[in-house]
């Protein structure tokens, strides 16, 4: 049988730990925000693409892997730096008020909702 002793010490684990928790997620957006503002530019690796909706321009639309739920789809031409300024894009596509669903390699399909 668990003791109380035994109890309040895993209960005190717990806040311990869901403090760091926290605190990882706080540097981690932190860290995020600090590289929007001083380098836009991201590679493949580093961005969740679209299985099929696209920009105008030709490119996919992607967002940053490490982005917050507060961030937008985008175009991935944009993302990389290597839009072409002269061509129509797609205007950021907040994640709040659109969904891009159908992200799947095996369906194949993405669908975007309002």
């Amino acid at each position: 049988m668990i003791s109380e002793e035994q109890y309040n010490d895993a209960v005190e684990q717990k806040d311990e730990a869901q403090e760091i928790i926290n605190q990882y997620f706080v540097e981690k957006r932190k860290r995020f925000e600090d590289r929007m503002k001083i380098n836009l530019s991201f590679n493949d690796d580093e961005l969740v693409y679209s299985a099929s909706s696209r920009c105008p321009c030709g490119h996919g639309l992607a967002y940053p892997k490490d982005c917050t739920p507060d961030h937008y789809w985008d175009c991935s031409a944009i993302l990389k730096g290597i839009a072409n300024k002269n061509v129509q894009h797609t205007a950021k596509l907040p994640f709040t008020f659109y969904d891009i669903k159908g992200e799947s390699e095996e369906r194949g399909t993405t669908r975007l909702e309002v």
